[in-house]
């Protein structure tokens, strides 16, 4: 994706996912004979590991008005949320490629015997 400025970014709740692939899908007459779904399976989206949440890019000439009140609903609600295409390469980074982690500090020596 090197044009970001042709996209608009989500994140997306799993557990709301669905209700807004069945919405695409019904309202643009999907599965037809040349395409199957209107977004992609929550599967193949980004996944952010501590939320679960899903990355989901969109081409704004994709999203008409209806879909306004639709994405309107789904932020109002909590199930999405709009980012910046800064945020989703920051993200989509962070993802595909992680920090290394911390190593983890050495165990302290143990204490020398007691002397009688």
């Amino acid at each position: 994706m090197s044009d970001l400025s042709n996209h608009r970014f989500f994140r997306v709740d799993p557990a709301h996912y669905s209700t807004y692939t069945a919405y695409v899908d019904e309202s643009r007459g999907y599965p037809h004979e040349h395409t199957l779904r209107g977004l992609p399976l929550f599967a193949w989206l980004l996944q952010e590991p501590s939320t679960g949440w899903g990355l989901c890019p969109i081409g704004k000439w994709r999203i008409d008005d209806e879909d306004e009140v639709v994405i309107a609903q789904a932020i109002a609600a909590g199930a999405a949320t709009e980012i910046s295409a800064e945020q989703y390469v920051a993200e989509r980074n962070a993802i595909l490629d992680p920090p290394e982690p911390e190593p983890e500090p050495p165990e302290p020596p143990e204490p020398p015997d007691p002397q009688p």
